[in-house]
């Protein structure tokens, strides 16, 4: 209760917006054996000591995985202790649709996963004063001591209103730039849509900024066969076949969502498998 005094109106932290959040549960993250390579170069990055780029900004369509890369990533860094905190956006949630509760819930995270952090806090709501200065002072205080030190934000296009995604850019920059001591870093995903993509294209941002898209470099079809087979295979003993499988992937275009509506309906086990595929041919020629 005391870390929540710190913060004052406690409707300012957005609770439902941690990676581990009840308002979260069941979401979606990487199937085991997948990603293997995206997943690679962002461990790397996080546990580089280049102090150039400090932000990772993941970008990619919509339904090509980006959350559950950033779960899965907030997942294993926290199981490593390195995580400090992180916020997921979500269009349809309330508080985790605009930019008002963005850095109290990241301060107050802070002071969960850092709780020296606690004796450096202040209530103004701005990111250099609740989380850029306490971070300072506790590493000045504590030198050559290691600190949880990746913050995670993801799907920063479903913050409502563009001008603020533009505004929480620049605040993660400045927040990263006064950074001398804690190797902070912050990864964040989104849609390259336009506002966001000129905002990184800055010059003050792209210097300290390293970019991973989400494409076809990462051979998404790959890690989509092994998911379908390994889904559909452990719940039914002779099909499907090679060619059925081929056609998921193919009609799947790189995008995981489409695979795992397509397998998770075709699974169900309370209907034919056979003939919920075949709907999915028949409707994916008319649509």
């Amino acid at each position: 209760m005391n870390v929540y005094k710190r913060f004052g109106h406690i409707n300012e932290i957005i609770a439902g917006a941690a990676y581990d959040a009840g308002e979260r549960y069941d979401a979606p993250k990487c199937h085991p054996e997948t990603r293997k390579a995206v997943l690679g170069n962002i461990k790397s990055w996080i546990d580089s000591d280049n102090e150039a780029t400090k932000i990772m900004w993941l970008y990619g369509p919509a339904g090509g995985g980006k959350s559950a890369i950033a779960q899965t990533t907030a997942e294993d860094c926290h199981d490593e202790g390195g995580l400090a905190a992180s916020f997921f956006f979500s269009r349809f949630a309330a508080g985790r649709n605009k930019k008002d509760g963005l850095v109290a819930t990241i301060a107050f995270q802070l002071c969960v996963s850092i709780p020296n952090i606690k004796e450096y806090s202040n209530i103004k709501t701005q990111m250099q004063s609740l989380v850029a200065e306490p971070l300072s002072f506790l590493n000045q205080a504590n030198p050559g001591v290691c600190y949880p030190r990746l913050i995670i934000i993801d799907g920063l296009d479903e913050c409502e209103i563009r001008k603020d995604q533009a505004e929480i850019i620049e605040a993660i920059a400045k927040l990263v730039s006064m950074d001398h001591s804690s190797r902070l870093r912050v990864f964040l995903t989104s849609r390259p849509e336009v506002e966001i993509r000129q905002k990184f294209n800055e010059e003050s941002i792209s210097s300290i900024c390293t970019r991973l898209a989400l494409d076809d470099t990462f051979d998404p079809d790959k890690d989509i066969e092994l998911f379908c087979h390994h889904i559909l295979n452990s719940m039914l003993v002779s099909w499907p076949d090679d060619e059925d499988i081929d056609a998921i992937i193919r009609k799947s275009s790189g995008q995981f969502i489409y695979a795992s509506t397509v397998v998770h309906y075709v699974s169900d086990s309370r209907h034919d498998p056979r003939k919920r595929l075949d709907f999915v041919e028949i409707t994916k020629r008319y649509f």
